[in-house]
């Protein structure tokens, strides 16, 4: 997240803050600091901070807190803490990703309806104008019958009466 183009006291600022609420969570902050998790992903989302960025900015706290530990027992739990914190700072990105999800396949819909539409609009147009055409031969054809000889012969290239 280091390399990410942000301002560096924002950055930081959030680094700091993944730090604290992941601390707390470890040492048995519950639910209060699960719900700190999720809005930390709601912002770093709005942020847009990348999932492998914050993924990474996750395992550097792990890592760090972990080295600072003594204790096997403490260790397993942060651990333990890290990953569902994880999993619930993340929690945004999923739902984000299944709305983008829902949105494709709606356009996809709405554009397999159009092309549906233009084809349906297209055929009766064709359908409709050849039987226009015909109607109107058919029609001159008549017309043409009633003409009296004379005026047909003699006005070939006009057709009139």
């Amino acid at each position: 997240m280091k390399t990410a183009v942000r301002k560096k006291g924002k950055l930081e600022n959030f680094e700091e803050e993944y730090r604290s609420a992941l601390c707390g969570y470890a040492d048995g902050g519950g639910e209060l600091a699960l719900g700190r998790a999720y809005e930390l992903g709601r912002r770093a989302l709005e942020e847009q901070v990348s999932v492998v960025e914050l993924a990474s900015l996750h395992h550097q706290v792990l890592i760090d807190l972990i080295r600072t530990s003594e204790n096997e027992q403490h260790k397993e739990q942060l651990l333990r803490s890290g990953a569902e914190f994880l999993s619930e700072c993340v929690s945004p990105y999923e739902m984000a990703h299944r709305g983008f999800q829902d949105a494709v396949k709606a356009l996809r819909q709405l554009n397999e309806t159009l092309e549906e539409e233009i084809k349906r609009i297209a055929y009766a147009v064709h359908d409709e104008a050849g039987q226009l055409l015909v109607a109107v031969h058919l029609a001159l054809a008549e017309v043409a019958m009633e003409c009296p000889k004379r005026s047909r012969s003699s006005s070939r290239g006009l057709k009139t009466c």
